[in-house]
């Protein structure tokens, strides 16, 4: 919703196209006073302990939680979504995420002690200490524009590091009002900055003097990400778009897995990286019944505005996403795809409306089952096996999530050991994003690097080994001058300690002590 060379961005409630709000753009003088200002919080925060980080943490959970409803409405004027998924999706998570990192960061990130076994180091001390990095500049998305950037933050700073978050420039006042909540919760001015704009500011942010990129978008504007950060080898976090599949076993029970792929498909009128973009049912007794109860349920759901209580599916983004769908299912129909319900645009609303759509008889090549359609469709394919699945499921560019749908855990557990994706859902999808207790990720196009959980931590710190030799004696064996002896004792103490028979270890003793003893140069 940016025009050329714009100094404000116009936000836009994709459910009505009316004019909600305008936000500064960010120059690159401003992006660089932004990182400054960032740099001199880091240095006060770093040095915080943990406890105090935590009091804040709880602080700013107790805020979210009181002002609930009015982050809620803004997420939904400002993306559309349903209020039900503003609440669940959008505010749960970064609850949870407080409490968690507050009370497990510390002992996550405890020092360790490591003992090494080679005789020769016995002298020596080995410490790994987790260091923060420095400035995190996080771009996010607007499908998720609280939940996303909010979980981050949170474990950027209690890891120690200060943050500036340029939120999507179509949804620029969720992030500001993240902005106003950290101000709020009493963090230190400078520790969490917003800065708005469009990609050039983004570009401007990655270019700047941060030590870590993390970015949520598309393939696109995540490679744009990587070969700007690359003039500066700042390391790069993606989570990026996903074409993930479904399987569906011939035991699956119908009425929850149709509940659940149904789910899967349109919440947030399928505008998730983890939405389900590909359903491939293994055939079975079941299969024409799960099918049926899938278009039911589909036809079913109420579409309208996001601030409309009784909403299940609320409109797309914007112009350009909405011609996307229709142009994936009107290909896909050409090419002999059967649409069972849904296919339309919903003229009669005033937003960038589509039906839930649900089609079978697509083939591999389509774009629809090969390309991320980012909306609310799903499509199926009847096959023959478990393999045939599996295959189909793999032979994909995306990574990110799958999902297994059996009443047979055992051999749901098989299949999803043999997908190709971050995260395996059995007999559901999506929800673990919210979970801050487990990992998040994908492979392939998917993105790299891992977000939440202990893994998100390491994902924040500088992993650091100091080395303490305490011994105060003679030289070391390894140190100069070199010479024949030194080459002998090398020898021998690899007879010594890795020798695969005690005669060879025992030969190994006496040569290295005769050695050892020895002057290097002779």
């Amino acid at each position: 919703m940016v025009t050329e060379h714009a100094t404000t961005i116009k936000c836009i409630n994709p459910s009505t196209k009316q004019l909600i709000g305008e936000v500064p753009c960010f120059g690159p003088d401003e992006v660089e006073a932004a990182v400054c200002k960032s740099w001199n919080a880091f240095e006060a925060w770093r040095l915080t302990e943990y406890h105090h980080r935590a009091q804040k943490m709880l602080k700013l959970r107790s805020l979210i939680s009181a002002q609930s409803d009015q982050i809620a409405q803004l997420v939904s004027s400002e993306t559309g979504k349903p209020l039900t998924e503003s609440y669940m999706a959008e505010i749960v998570g970064p609850l949870d995420a407080c409490v968690w990192f507050a009370e497990n960061t510390e002992r996550a990130l405890k020092e360790q002690i490591v003992n090494l076994d080679n005789p020769l180091l016995s002298s020596k001390q080995s410490i790994i200490t987790f260091e923060p990095l420095g400035i995190v500049a996080m771009i996010s998305p607007w499908n998720y524009p609280f939940a996303i950037p909010m979980m981050t933050i949170v474990m950027a700073l209690m890891t120690g590091n200060s943050v500036i978050l340029k939120p999507s420039e179509k949804a620029s006042l969720t992030g500001i009002k993240i902005g106003e909540l950290f101000t709020q919760a009493g963090f230190p001015d400078g520790l969490v900055t917003i800065v708005t704009g469009d990609r050039t500011t983004g570009s401007n942010l990655v270019s700047s003097k941060v030590q870590k990129v993390i970015f949520t978008g598309s393939v696109a504007g995540g490679s744009n990400v990587m070969a700007t950060a690359a003039r500066n080898l700042t390391p790069v976090s993606l989570e990026l778009g996903g074409k993930d599949a479904a399987i569906v076993l011939p035991d699956a029970p119908v009425d929850w897995t149709a509940n659940g792929l149904v789910w899967g498909a349109f919440t947030n009128c399928g505008q998730a990286c983890a939405s389900i973009e590909r359903l491939y049912i293994v055939k079975g007794k079941r299969t024409d019944a799960l099918i049926n109860q899938i278009v039911a349920l589909t036809r079913k759901l109420q579409v309208g505005p996001g601030l409309d209580p009784t909403a299940d599916v609320g409109p797309l983004i914007d112009e350009i996403q909405l011609e996307k769908v229709a142009s994936h299912v009107e290909e896909a129909q050409a090419g002999g795809a059967k649409i069972l319900c849904g296919g339309m645009k919903r003229s009669d609303l005033s937003g960038y409306f589509y039906e839930p759509t649900v089609l079978t008889d697509v083939t591999a090549d389509m774009k629809i089952m090969k390309e991320e359609t980012f909306g609310p469709v799903l499509p199926i394919t009847v096959v023959e096996s478990e393999d045939a699945a599996i295959e189909l499921a793999n032979d994909c560019d995306y990574g990110l999530t799958a999902s297994v749908w059996s009443h047979n855990l055992h051999r749901a557990e098989d299949v999803a050991r043999d997908l190709d994706a971050g995260t395996v859902f059995i007999n559901d999808c999506l929800f673990s994003f919210a979970c801050p207790q487990v990992p998040w990720g994908g492979i392939k196009k998917s993105g790299s690097g891992r977000s939440h959980s202990y893994f998100g931590l390491l994902d924040l710190v500088n992993i650091k080994h100091i080395s303490i030799d305490a011994s105060g004696g003679p030289h070391r064996l390894w140190w100069y001058p070199y010479g024949k002896p030194r080459i002998e004792t090398a020898r021998a103490g690899i007879e010594l300690i890795h020798g695969s028979f005690p005669f060879t270890k025992l030969r190994g003793v006496g040569r290295f002590l005769y050695n050892f003893m020895r002057k290097a140069k002779q």
